[in-house]
């Protein structure tokens, strides 16, 4: 039995939202080593769809910016959502790359949970896990609330008159009409989707960066709490010299793993 009886719901309630966020890019198998096998399967196809539509979206506004479909200005104008999504691939291939110190890390955590021991130092890991969700659900309504919005609505109310009798279907991003007939209802609207998906794949790659720094950061943060903690009680307590020593000892000890 470990010290912590509930430490698997504590460890599930820390990595709730690293989870959700994960799992619709198919990392977190990679990084979360307790997954049965119909969520690896699962993690395989979102992976492969994920890089699917990213590649898909780089190449239709590369060709449409670097050829004579555009204008000077348009071409200027598409360098920031090309930036955007080459650097979100970026990122994505290095938690891919990386995914092993993650799961080190995850690891770290878990025994964390596990050895905790008083009721008052996990109650400072809980606080301090709190903390962490907070800034993870600020990263996931400010990205979802802009990025969505941009997707959505600033298409419709950046519409601008068409003098030709051609109906003007307005998209988040130029350049799709190379390889979709968007005239067609049914195809734009497949058109218009695609385009929501693939934003929502950009925005769980940079709040999945953010959530995991905010995660463990917080968890760091408990740790020294807890040592804090236990110093401000060894100089309270009056107790022997062999006692203090090994207060002492894993004082320290615990503040050697909270740094690393």
């Amino acid at each position: 039995m470990w010290p912590n009886a509930n430490y698997e719901k504590d460890v599930i309630d820390t990595l709730v939202w690293n989870q959700w966020l994960l799992r619709v890019l198919g990392i977190w198998p990679l990084v979360y080593p307790d997954t049965t096998r119909i969520e690896k399967i699962l993690a395989m196809f979102s992976f492969a769809l994920c890089w699917t539509v990213l590649s898909l979206f780089l190449i239709l506004t590369s060709i449409y910016t670097f050829t004579d479909r555009s204008v000077m200005s348009e071409k200027l104008k598409m360098l920031g959502p090309l930036g955007y999504v080459f650097f979100s691939m970026l990122k994505y291939f290095f938690l891919i790359i990386r995914h092993k110190s993650f799961r080190q890390c995850i690891k770290i955590l878990t025994k964390d949970w596990r050895m905790v021991r008083e009721g008052s130092h996990r109650g400072i890991m809980l606080k301090d896990a709190k903390k962490g969700h907070l800034l993870s659900k600020f990263c996931i309504v400010f990205m979802y609330c802009g990025g969505l919005s941009y997707h959505t609505i600033m298409p419709f109310l950046s519409q601008r008159s068409n003098n030709e009798n051609i109906t003007v279907r307005p998209m988040a991003y130029p350049g799709f009409d190379i390889l979709f007939d968007l005239q067609l209802m049914p195809v734009y609207v497949f058109a218009f989707c695609l385009q929501c998906f693939i934003g929502v794949v950009m925005f769980n790659i940079t709040t999945s960066v953010c959530c995991l720094a905010a995660m463990f950061v917080a968890h760091a943060c408990g740790q020294i709490d807890i040592v804090l903690a236990r110093v401000k009680n060894l100089v309270k307590v009056e107790c022997s010299r062999v006692k203090f020593e090994q207060c002492m000892a894993i004082i320290v000890q615990h503040h050697v793993r909270a740094l690393r």
